[in-house]
């Protein structure tokens, strides 16, 4: 495979700075843009050729005189109380990214990453692409109106693209969401946590996830597909709690405030059958996983 050029969004996100890394380790050119801390050329350590550290819109995105094969758009917002924020941060940074591959004359692919809660509260146990789709957030609805800018200029201006409806990712180096929240709290001997404890997610180790776009890549596509992503297990919110207590050596009794139970799906748990087709499996099981993550947050915490 020859050298291609690969722009990633949201660049200093977690799931973007392993993605870009591994890419890297793999040959690929990387560049990336999205806001962050990042100084000088910290962007280096994690393989990109390239950092613009700006807002994601039209005019920051054609600074970069490059021909991209793929731009991988991992840019978002997942958790937030700001409405417009949200928007702007899931949905036109995405009708951004599109408009300017609209104006290339040979244009790249698009990835998107998008997410499992568009289907909300399935009746199905196992949610395949053809699950009826029902968000129940404003991270859902927003996730879903990206996908439908996708298929708008997939339809309009030929842009190929692949949509990864993706569980929860995880692994060594999560400073947000739920399992380091969780690994923080539990420290800190606070036992109060949000939701019921009775939620069940599909975790997906980091390594899993940049292995599969990597696959992705490898393989190549056509015109729009979309695809969901996770272990295929579900594993509920307060057996991850209590393991997370015992490993940590804290004697606490875990309790649950019910906050968001409206605007939280219950069961997200991914078929992988589509995903599969890439030659593509899971390797990494969740209490391997959360394992390392735990010695990770230790180790940062000490």
């Amino acid at each position: 495979m020859t050298k291609l050029k690969i722009l990633i969004t949201g660049s200093q996100g977690f799931l973007a700075r392993n993605l870009a890394l591994s890419l890297k380790e793999k040959k690929f050119k990387v560049y990336g843009i999205g806001r962050g801390g990042w100084k000088g050329n910290q962007y280096k350590k994690w393989g990109y050729k390239k950092n613009l550290n700006t807002k994601i819109n039209l005019k920051s995105l054609t600074k970069y005189q490059i021909k991209f094969d793929y731009i991988i758009h991992c840019a978002g917002k997942v958790i937030g109380l700001e409405p417009e924020d949200d928007f702007q941060r899931n949905v036109l940074t995405t009708q951004s990214v599109l408009e300017y591959m609209s104006q290339i004359k040979k244009k790249p692919k698009l990835i998107l990453m998008s997410t499992l809660a568009v289907y909300g509260n399935s009746k199905e146990q196992t949610l395949t692409e053809k699950s009826k789709i029902n968000p129940i957030s404003n991270y859902a609805i927003n996730k879903l109106l990206a996908e439908q800018l996708c298929k708008f200029y997939n339809l309009k201006y030929k842009i190929d693209i692949m949509i990864l409806r993706t569980g929860s990712l995880f692994g060594p180096g999560l400073k947000r969401q739920f399992i380091f929240d969780a690994c923080t709290k539990i420290k800190k001997n606070i036992n109060i946590f949000f939701g019921t404890g009775e939620e069940i997610r599909d975790w997906l180790f980091i390594d899993d996830m940049t292995n599969l776009i990597f696959k992705i890549i490898k393989k190549n596509f056509k015109d729009i597909k979309i695809i969901n992503v996770g272990s295929g297990k579900g594993i509920k919110i307060k057996d991850i709690i209590t393991y997370i207590c015992e490993k940590m050596h804290k004697d606490i009794k875990p309790k649950f405030n019910g906050y968001g139970k409206n605007s939280n799906p219950k069961i997200l748990i991914s078929s992988t059958k589509e995903a599969k087709k890439f030659l593509w499996s899971p390797k990494k099981k969740f209490f391997e996983g959360l394992d390392l993550y735990i010695n990770w947050f230790k180790k940062e915490h000490d």
